[in-house]
């Protein structure tokens, strides 16, 4: 997939993992980045975001309000979503959350701690080579 301007929205309860998420998005040059600390402000955002739906979302699993489970449901029923790659960022070691992750959508499953090497991975197979 190649875009003129990457939008991406990192849907995480932890701060410091948001931090290092954005950070690795600024390999890509005029990257729209968006955060959510949980599924229910990630769901305004992916609605607000209709006319210009996000490319990817990385998506924590295990967070307050909504976890990544059920928004991935609501994704994966939102006609606006269907071309939006969703990479899960989890704790969990259970195989069963990355069956019904994938069950649900999501491309990429990624063990916590991840590192920038594969979120770049992941970028540059999502939008191409990064600079």
């Amino acid at each position: 997939m190649s875009v003129e301007k990457p939008r991406i929205l990192i849907v995480e309860d932890s701060p410091a993992m948001r931090q290092l998420l954005t950070l690795a998005f600024h390999r890509l040059p005029d990257a729209v980045v968006d955060e959510a600390p949980d599924g229910v402000a990630a769901l305004r955002a992916l609605k607000q975001a209709q006319d210009s739906p996000y490319d990817l979302v990385f998506l924590d699993i295990n967070m307050p309000v909504m976890d990544g489970i059920k928004l991935l449901g609501r994704l994966k029923d939102d006609p606006t979503a269907q071309k939006t790659v969703v990479a899960v960022v989890t704790t969990s070691e259970n195989s069963d959350t990355e069956t019904q992750a994938r069950q649900l959508g999501a491309k990429y499953f990624l063990r916590k701690p991840i590192n920038r090497k594969l979120v770049e991975g992941i970028l540059a197979e999502v939008f191409g080579e990064t600079k």
